[in-house]
């Protein structure tokens, strides 16, 4: 595959990624005991990954 395609593929499904891992990162260690920071660090990865799409979806006008 193209290098140039596959860089453009990369940033374009990372943020969503980010967004997956996040939820599921922070639903597995929830639970866990002592499990509350890391939890919210997840989530900020969630956040991080959900703002970077909503911008990059504003820029480009859907």
């Amino acid at each position: 595959m193209n290098p140039i395609r596959l860089g453009r593929t990369v940033l374009f499904l990372l943020p969503y990624i980010l967004v997956v891992s996040g939820v599921l990162a922070a639903s597995k260690v929830a639970a866990a005991p002592g499990g509350t920071g890391v939890a919210f660090e997840a989530l900020g990865v969630t956040a991080i990954g959900a703002l970077w799409a909503w911008r990059r979806g504003r820029r480009n006008g859907y």
